[in-house]
């Protein structure tokens, strides 16, 4: 993955942007680093949910006509949103962090159990069942499973279902939970911080566009959040030649 990064050494040391921008790769630990043309290492903290990143991979992937990676990238998504939700109850239920991981532990590997101890969450917190969308579900297990690439309509289609679920599910338990989901949030930074060596200047960054808490109106169809997303893509495109000339002027 990748994200956009300036220096915040030059910041601190000037007390203006360098307006020098860097693209960046992240990885599983949400960290990327970057060395600016001054010679500073910087350190940004992806503070997004993994499956808020999972769903933007996921819409980059069928803008770009990718569908198989898109759909993977969804149903992966679904399946980290499903952690997420657990992890929330578990925290709102002061359940300690070492509880947590040791109970996670037995399930982490195995998506089936994931699924219920999230419906199990669900029952308990809204007082109904949750019941998945059979059907997506073969559909997934096509793709995933026997590695069948699906036409861009049927693409679509799925991740208009996972985009709609977890936003509908998000929101229901934001209303409830909305501190103990932002103290996973909190703790999941703090755990990336942890993995920054000594000396290296740290920022934070929301990196999402396409499904954020910040966008507390998201759009709830699909479609027009995809149109957004792709807008703002062209938007910052748009802009990347103009920050690099600012800085050119400065330098």
């Amino acid at each position: 993955m990748k994200l956009f990064m300036t220096c915040m050494q030059c910041l601190t040391e000037t007390g203006r942007p360098s307006f020098e921008l860097i693209v960046a790769d992240y990885y599983d630990d949400g960290v990327a680093y970057a060395t600016c043309s001054a010679g500073h290492t910087t350190a940004q903290l992806v503070q997004s949910p993994k499956f808020e990143i999972l769903l933007e991979a996921g819409a980059i992937a069928l803008l770009e006509g990718f569908t198989l990676e898109a759909v993977a990238d969804f149903s992966a998504a679904l399946e980290r949103f499903y952690e997420f939700a657990v992890r929330v109850g578990c925290v709102a239920r002061s359940l300690s962090p070492e509880l947590y991981a040791s109970m996670f532990k037995e399930m982490s590997k195995q998506s089936e159990r994931q699924l219920g101890a999230f419906m199990l969450l669900y029952a308990i917190e809204f007082g109904e069942a949750y019941k998945p969308n059979t059907k997506m579900g073969e559909f997934r297990n096509s793709a995933i499973h026997k590695g069948r690439i699906p036409p861009v309509e049927e693409a679509t289609r799925y991740a208009a279902y996972v985009y709609e679920t977890i936003l509908s599910l998000y929101r229901r338990l934001r209303d409830k939970h909305s501190d103990h989901m932002m103290a996973v949030v909190v703790r999941d930074l703090g755990e990336r911080r942890m993995k920054v060596p000594p000396g290296i200047q740290v920022a934070t960054n929301s990196t999402t566009f396409f499904f954020t808490d910040a966008q507390a109106d998201s759009p709830p169809e699909f479609s027009k959040a995809l149109e957004a997303f792709k807008e703002a893509r062209q938007m910052i495109a748009g802009a990347i030649p103009q920050m690099q000339a600012l800085h050119d002027q400065l330098i």
